[in-house]
């Protein structure tokens, strides 16, 4: 099988910490074979470290050029949507990293211009993809926990402003972000993924939510409560401002309880008295995400989390913007 040969859009941080390292591993399937970016400073960055590879400034000239099969977006969060479209329309695969567009509207018009083209979009969520999850939806279905009646997930870290650093917080559409939720939208959609993918799509969202930085977007920490079928409600606290230590998921049910607190470990506790602990392999989730990719190709299929995923995962995060501003509860579009 020839080689995927990829055009790189938008090589900044996340292109050095994540995909670069998974594609080195998997170079007997991938070729980089163009970049583009608008910096000087990324054109000498890149002309050093990869002589002789073509470099764009307009990324609708890469996916226009025939030697490129597919390209890798990691454009600031708006333009997402835009550059996906553009290579669908060139005839080009997409490697699209998440979330694919600030709004549902932007995202039902990449769904649809991907069947159009009958070109694929691989939306790079690598916490879809990890074993963790995984390995707590086989506990919640196991049984063993009765019937779930609620969950509490809390995720806080800290993205900011770092002197001297070149790091996630420093970048400035983060810092001064043109799309709403701010951090929740950006970093918080990996756990909205999560939770989507281990109890599905809610019904109902209610939000509150506080502003207490200058910048990275309208809210710096947010409380939301979900309710789906079943009886089952779900919490979710978010923030990227706080301190990032103790995150946890419990899942409570009619006949035990889940709980993490660790990548490493689920612990399960039953009523009746049982308990044990499920370990969780080591693993690099983009180093996973990437392995699926390429089975996916060599298959012709689609991976687990597809653009209709990551459009419902919009349409939880809309209604969540929703409840925020309007303060109440809103149900989600299904």
């Amino acid at each position: 099988m020839s080689k995927i040969r990829l055009g790189i859009i938008g090589p900044g941080i996340i292109w050095e910490r994540a995909h670069k390292p998974a594609l080195k591993k998997f170079s007997s399937r991938f070729e980089i074979a163009a970049f583009c970016a608008t910096s000087e400073k990324s054109k000498n960055k890149i002309n050093k470290e990869y002589p002789g590879i073509p470099f764009y400034k307009d990324y609708k000239l890469l996916v226009k050029e025939s030697f490129i099969d597919a390209v890798i977006v990691m454009t600031p969060i708006p333009m997402n949507p835009v550059v996906a479209i553009e290579a669908l329309n060139a005839g080009k695969d997409v490697f699209l990293e998440k979330p694919m567009a600030t709004n549902v509207k932007d995202g039902k018009e990449l769904v649809k211009k991907e069947k159009e083209t009958g070109k694929r979009v691989f939306v790079l969520e690598q916490y879809a993809y990890k074993s963790l999850t995984d390995e707590m939806i086989k506990i919640v279905n196991s049984g063993r926990l009765g019937d779930a009646l609620m969950f509490d997930r809390l995720y806080h870290d800290y993205i900011g402003f770092k002197e001297g650093a070149e790091d996630y917080g420093n970048t400035e559409w983060r810092i001064k972000p043109a799309f709403p939720l701010g951090m929740l939208l950006d970093g918080g959609i990996h756990e909205i993924a999560v939770l989507s993918k281990i109890f599905g799509k809610p019904l109902t969202v209610y939000a509150a939510g506080v502003k207490y930085r200058q910048e990275y977007g309208d809210y710096d920490y947010i409380s939301m409560i979900f309710e789906y079928k079943n009886n089952l409600i779900g919490t979710f606290n978010n923030s990227y401002f706080l301190d990032g230590n103790r995150n946890y998921l419990i899942v409570r049910g009619t006949k035990g309880l889940a709980f993490y607190e660790e990548d490493s470990k689920i612990l399960v506790e039953e009523n009746s008295g049982r308990s044990d602990v499920v370990k969780i392999s080591d693993e690099n989730p983009y180093y996973k995400m990437w392995e699926i990719f390429n089975k996916c190709l060599e298959a012709n299929s689609k991976p687990y989390y597809t653009t209709e995923k990551a459009l419902n995962d919009l349409q939880i995060l809309e209604a969540i913007e929703k409840s925020l501003k309007k303060g109440i509860k809103v149900p989600v579009e299904q």
